[in-house]
């Protein structure tokens, strides 16, 4: 998955999103299981640890799993509705829906919250 998308400007989304997580790293669960391919994105896109602290290598593999194989821009749609979704009607303790409707934790170890 590279970090270019037709009709999507791929850099300036990740870079919204890396300056949402830095004024509120909580907010990383908003995102549900789309998490963990935005965190990868951010990684590939050149963000580190020294842009935000919880950009390091730790990805639960269970929830991981649960994100449907779409390209780049569907997955990255996917995951803006899902933060816009979770930040108006969100669950308390990280809990979120999965694509399924399951509902599951949302925890990066890497964040610590």
């Amino acid at each position: 998955m590279s970090v270019e998308a037709p009709g999507m400007d791929v850099h300036a989304a990740l870079r919204n999103v890396l300056q949402q997580l830095q004024a509120d790293p909580q907010r990383y669960r908003w995102f549900g299981v789309w998490w963990w391919p935005v965190k990868a994105l951010l990684k590939r896109a050149g963000y580190g640890p020294d842009q935000l602290y919880m950009l390091g290598s730790y990805q639960d593999p269970e929830t991981a799993a649960l994100v449907p194989s779409e390209g780049l821009e569907a997955t990255l749609r996917a995951a803006f509705e899902e933060y816009g979704s979770n930040a108006r009607f969100g669950r308390p303790g990280g809990r979120v829906e999965g694509p399924d409707g399951e509902l599951v934790t949302i925890y990066d170890e890497d964040a610590g919250l």
